[in-house]
């Protein structure tokens, strides 16, 4: 087996022992801080993917990594994802809509709302989601009572629920 060599400068070792322990470090940033660890210190790919701290594919990518670009390679990066079809334009207008009160809104009127107004076509679930990160939740309707009941109304209902009680 071949031993990997990632030829870390002293200074880079120093700065690597203290990253191996910090809180602030992912764990995904700290197995790959391992796999080099344990590949300066002359293991090869298969003993340290025999560790269980990744594939031995994976240990050759992580060495691959800090020799092209260093420590810093070996941080985790941004996984932004697929765009939304909703612009913050069109968000903001169903945030406005959703607030105005004006309508009980439901995600199948939403989209239909958009698809009408935008041209856009999304799916319920994708819109749920997208309220959800824009801090709108889905909530159930319930029969709100407009005011409290007369006093006096409220009295003679008790006097004569009394009386009923006791069988008069």
């Amino acid at each position: 087996m071949r031993k990997l060599d990632p030829e870390l400068t002293s200074q880079d070792a120093e700065r690597l022992e203290g990253l191996l322990f910090a809180r602030e470090v992912l764990p995904c940033e700290r197995k790959r801080y391992f796999a080099l660890w344990h590949a300066h210190l002359g293991l090869s790919s298969y003993e340290i993917a025999a560790l269980g701290i990744m594939t031995s594919i994976s240990v050759r990518k992580t060495i691959h990594l800090y020799r092209q670009e260093g420590l810093g390679a070996l941080k985790e990066r941004v996984h932004p994802g697929r765009t939304s079809v909703l612009t913050p334009e069109i968000m903001a207008d169903l945030a406005q809509q959703i607030q105005s009160g004006q309508q009980t809104w439901t995600s199948r009127s939403l989209v239909v709302y958009v698809n009408e107004r935008y041209g856009v076509t999304i799916s319920r679930t994708a819109m749920r989601t997208q309220l959800h990160h824009a801090g709108l939740s889905w909530q159930r309707t319930r029969l709100v009572v407009a005011g409290q009941a007369d006093p006096e109304t409220k009295t003679a209902f008790k006097t004569d629920l009394e009386a009923v009680k006791r069988g008069l």
